[in-house]
């Protein structure tokens, strides 16, 4: 009986992990009159480079690149540092390391489309 029961519950322990759960808000599909291609509200945003770890030095500029999904276009972007605060509110820039406070810096890409819809993004990097 206990070996039944044993081999029941490892098959419902088995199955249970291949039923996909769909969200409530998610009515699969568009309803009447709505577009197919519509643009989703959630914006997500990526810092490409420089890579989360990097070490940055020396005098030669690096790259703060992003990758940016979602929203509705022209977006705004804020690049910003809590050690030197503002970076930039370009697309991507480039920075000389010599330029950054010594230190950990958490970088923090904050990017808000035309309706105002907002993401971030951010990447731990040292500076020498």
């Amino acid at each position: 009986m206990k070996g039944i029961l044993l081999v029941a519950i490892c098959i419902a322990l088995l199955f249970a992990g291949c039923v996909e759960k769909k969200d409530s808000s998610d009515k699969g599909g568009t309803t009447p009159g709505e577009s197919p291609n519509k643009v989703s509200d959630k914006i997500l945003v990526t810092i490409t480079s420089p890579k989360a770890g990097e070490i940055l030095q020396g005098n030669k500029d690096v790259s703060f690149d992003s990758m940016v999904k979602g929203g509705q276009g022209p977006y705004t972007y804020r690049w910003t540092s809590n050690i030197d605060g503002l970076l930039s509110t370009s697309t991507s820039f480039r920075q000389n390391p010599s330029k950054l406070g010594k230190g950990g810096h958490m970088i923090i890409l904050k990017v808000t489309d035309a309706r105002g819809n907002s993401g971030e993004g951010s990447v731990m990097i040292d500076a020498m």
